[in-house]
């Protein structure tokens, strides 16, 4: 993608602060765009809208990117991420469980939401299995560490 709109969606996507997607936008219209490179631009700008807190505008983007893939696990995943913030738990999980079907390119990620969700239906032991699941995954993930201390 070398410095053209599309990597710079993508490096506000991967920079926690940035909620710029004035970068995202542009590579939507460039006619240039590759049919992946959209799909890829769709994610990220997706994960910028759900960091914004504009869940809405993060579905539609991630259901744009299924509509060019529906196999694209990486769209279901953060797809999830909408859900969850829009407190539809049983849609995000789904989602979730998609995206390791699909082969997600960190699985432990997915499995540390699905433990996100069992957390906030109460439901303890699930919460357990699914972060052990993304620490065997993922032995140095501190979220995860964080969540499994106090429960044993």
């Amino acid at each position: 993608l070398g410095g053209t709109d599309a990597a710079g969606c993508y490096q506000n996507a991967n920079d926690s602060l940035a909620s710029d997607t004035s970068p995202c936008d542009r590579a939507l219209r460039d006619p240039k765009t590759t049919r992946r490179d959209r799909l890829k631009t769709l994610v990220n700008r997706g994960v910028i809208h759900n960091r914004n807190g504009a869940v809405q505008s993060a579905l539609d983007d991630f259901n744009a990117a299924l509509e060019i893939d529906g196999e694209a696990a990486e769209a279901y995943l953060n797809r999830g991420n909408s859900w969850f913030l829009a407190s539809r738990f049983e849609d995000a999980l789904d989602d979730y469980e998609a995206s390791l079907e699909l082969g997600v390119k960190e699985p432990w990620a997915a499995w540390y939401n699905i433990g996100l969700v069992h957390d906030v239906r109460k439901n303890e032991n699930d919460a357990r299995k699914a972060y052990e699941m993304a620490l065997e995954m993922k032995p140095d993930f501190l979220l995860v560490q964080q969540k499994l201390e106090g429960r044993s």
